[in-house]
């Protein structure tokens, strides 16, 4: 019997994990789970740009193209993603790990540097990123201490040529081989 979730002939990643709790089991299973890296720019009503880093950007739908986010409400930037801002959700590049820690970090370095310029709709917009979409916040649900984000897309812009960062395992990676097309 091969390891969960390994093939015959890869190497096995051997890990001895106790599980206590449901939260204990949630943290296991999700940092298991590889997520591409994103940031979210925006303003806050000051006009002062916010910005943070997530791994729960995913597609909502396509038509209409829409997108989400889950975030803390206690977030320093959560007051930017306020219903009806415009915001650019940033797909980052495997080359961007300082960025994503940056944008991770401290609220007042955040903007500190030339990894940004005003670009798509005025906003604060991420210097050599994969992809960026310029998008509306439509809803917002709370749920205990946090909130999910869903957004209309308008405009964009994407660079296949940049490589995707991809977090995982509680470190980042890039993209591995082609396994089928």
């Amino acid at each position: 019997m091969l390891p969960f979730g390994n093939k015959a002939g890869s190497k096995a990643i051997e890990r001895i994990v106790t599980i206590v709790t449901p939260q204990e089991a949630f943290l296991a299973a999700f940092s298991l789970h590889p997520a591409g890296v994103a940031v979210i720019t925006g303003r806050l009503d000051d006009g002062s740009p916010a910005g943070f880093t997530a791994t729960s950007l995913a597609s909502f739908s396509a038509d209409p193209p829409r997108a989400t986010v889950n975030i803390a409400q206690h977030s320093s930037s959560y007051p930017a993603l306020a219903l009806g801002k415009k915001v650019i959700l940033h797909f980052l590049s495997n080359d961007q790990v300082g960025i994503s820690r940056t944008m991770a970090g401290d609220f007042s370095q955040r903007f500190a540097g030339d990894h940004w310029s005003p670009g798509l709709g005025g906003l604060p917009q991420l210097h050599g990123v994969r992809g960026a979409l310029l998008a509306t916040v439509s809803a917002v649900t709370e749920v205990g201490d946090n909130a999910a984000i869903v957004f209309d897309i308008s405009d964009g812009e994407t660079h296949p040529e940049n490589e995707p960062l991809v977090y995982v395992d509680r470190r980042y990676h890039g993209v591995g081989d082609v396994i089928e097309d």
